[in-house]
């Protein structure tokens, strides 16, 4: 197997070229024959009220002292000279300097004015996969669709240093599942320099077949300076070659996702689109409008560029505003899901408290909306269903019938003429929703860019899920089972790093473990005296979950705990989805 060995320097240079220049040296007398730097230029990739500005501002080189450097490095017998370009301006000097191939750092990946500067180089492309979600690593790739570059995905990231439970190595599996022959892969080892353990998780690696091993060099590990943690000395640089190089195969055990470690990277290092100018309100955003930088509040995700070019604002935007999605006009439809037949219990839409059906409380909660344009009633075109179409029609709610296995089918057909930005998903057994915290999970899920956003802090049979459309389009398309798009949020669960999800904030006091849904007789039986209540109380149609909770603190542990412990086997086969982007 043929491995290739990156010397990383980093910034163990700290900013000064003679010790840039000693390290160029030293580690070529020690078998380095890839060096990579890091190219960057404070401005150009990090806003001036950044916390670690004036860091890398101290530590960056002009453009003659970097035409200095790699000339020394080529001098000397360099085989390949690499660079990390983290801004156009560091990319059109290492364009200049004729690197041997680009890193685009993970926080770039939707960096699509780089990207695009970057596909039209016949180089080596290397992109850096730490905290990056898949999607964010198809959008980068598609840009050298057709191109001769040849693209190497980086599994790895720096934790100062990283720990070995944060490794992950099981990603570069799911990696070539996702993209397969299609690029090469690597591995970036920041395992600390003075652990034994940073030869092994390199020799494990090996397993996966990479091509390309990339690690951390310092001159003097015990002086401390910026980068020291991953770094290997000259004589240890020497070692670690030797043994790699003699190895073929590995061995890892890990778990895969994102580890903790790892996800709080991807917050802290993210970049985000700002505005340029200001813009005034109902303008449209275009790209010459935007800028991508890191900056201090990295609570949201990031927008693609796609997202936003073309849209109008509705308020007045200031300069190095962050675009979110929230800045946009956008439709929001309400599906209600529901069917007569159940195995569990029969007809559960249709029972009646006072004389009025369950889902005629659900229709007149949903109303009370300020953010929902639209409400959709979605159910079967089974005739037992007739009976809840009635129900929808005196509410003056619209109905669309579709196929019983298939309900994200059917909630997709339900809104194809509406085409919303936004679908609310809301089954008929949470009749008790609440429309405050409903309105809160749209506002957190647009304010944050999110694909998808729960409320499962709040009551079960209380909450809903908020979907962007496009992404019921994508799990619509890539779900083996469909009939077990009933239960969509595991599509979404057991695939989160491909997804941008979150939670909605939810308020302490609200956050209790009463099961509410009704999905059985018992359900039935344990909500039917708040209702009941609220009927009582003139307060049906008005009622929120400060009501709920304060009725349930009343009843007995025993019979909270019934209800709380009750859980559900749905019997779908968690990854029951294609493999994603082939």
């Amino acid at each position: 197997m043929s491995l290739e060995i990156i010397a990383e320097v980093a910034n163990a240079h700290q900013g000064k070229t003679t010790l840039a220049k000693k390290i160029i040296k030293e580690f070529y007398k020690h078998g380095a024959r890839s060096i990579k730097f890091q190219i960057y230029f404070a401005e150009d990739f990090l806003t001036k009220d950044h916390e670690r500005f004036i860091h890398f501002k101290k530590q960056s080189f002009s453009e003659n002292q970097w035409k200095e450097l790699f000339g020394l490095a080529k001098k000397i017998g360099y085989s390949n000279i690499y660079a990390d370009v983290l801004g156009l301006k560091a990319f059109r000097v290492a364009k200049k300097l004729k690197v041997d191939g680009y890193k685009v750092h993970s926080t770039d990946l939707m960096n699509d004015a780089l990207l695009e500067n970057i596909s039209k180089e016949k180089k080596k492309v290397f992109f850096s996969v730490g905290g990056a979600k898949i999607s964010e690593l198809h959008n980068a790739m598609k840009f050298f669709n057709g191109k001769s570059n040849k693209l190497i995905l980086m599994h790895g990231f720096q934790s100062y240093p990283t720990q070995i439970k944060d490794t992950n190595l099981h990603n570069l599996q799911k990696l070539k599942n996702y993209f397969g022959s299609q690029c090469e892969y690597g591995f970036q080892d920041h395992i600390s320099g003075s652990s034994k353990y940073n030869l092994y998780l390199s020799l494990v690696s090996l397993g996966y077949e990479i091509r390309y091993l990339e690690k951390h060099i310092t001159l003097d590990r015990k002086k401390k300076g910026v980068d020291y943690y991953s770094s290997l000395q000259p004589k240890e640089f020497k070692n670690f070659c030797k043994i790699i190089n003699q190895s073929a195969e590995g061995i890892f055990l890990s778990t895969g996702g994102f580890s903790m470690a790892e996800d709080k990277y991807r917050k802290t290092t993210k970049k985000f689109w700002i505005l340029k100018r200001n813009l005034k309100k109902n303008s449209k955003i275009h790209s010459k409008d935007l800028e991508f930088k890191r900056i201090n509040n990295q609570s949201m995700e990031p927008l693609f560029l796609r997202e936003i070019v073309g849209k109008k604002i509705k308020q007045n935007l200031q300069k190095n505003s962050i675009i979110c999605n929230n800045h946009f006009y956008h439709k929001v439809c309400a599906t209600i899901v529901a069917r007569h037949d159940s195995s569990r219990l029969p007809g559960k839409a249709a029972l009646k408290i006072e004389g009025r059906p369950l889902l005629d409380f659900l229709f007149s909660r949903a109303k009370k909306s300020k953010l929902v344009d639209k409400i959709i009633f979605c159910t079967t075109k089974n005739k037992s269903d007739d009976l809840l179409v009635d129900i929808a029609k005196q509410n003056k709610i619209p109905v669309f019938r579709g196929e019983e296995k298939n309900v994200l089918g059917r909630i997709l057909k339900a809104t194809q003429k509406t085409n919303p930005d936004l679908i609310i998903r809301i089954t008929g057994d949470d009749i008790l929703i609440d429309v405050e915290y409903m309105d809160k999970a749209i506002k957190y899920h647009l304010e944050n860019n999110l694909d998808y956003t729960d409320l499962k802090k709040i009551p079960s049979g209380t909450e809903v899920e908020v979907f962007n459309r496009k992404i019921l389009n994508f799990i619509n398309t890539n779900a083996i089972d469909s009939s077990g798009t009933e239960y969509l949020t595991y599509y979404i669960k057991d695939n989160e790093d491909f997804f941008r999800t979150g939670s909605a904030p939810v308020l302490k006091k609200h956050q209790k473990k009463i099961r509410l849904t009704i999905d059985n007789k018992k359900d039935f039986k344990f909500v039917k005296p708040f209702l009941e209540d609220m009927i009582k109380k003139r307060k049906i149609d008005d009622f929120n979950i400060d009501d709920i909770l304060s009725f349930y603190k009343s009843r007995t542990n025993k019979q909270i705990a019934k209800q709380k412990n009750f859980s559900i086997n749905t019997g779908l086969k968690k990854n029951s989805y294609k493999k994603l982007l082939t």
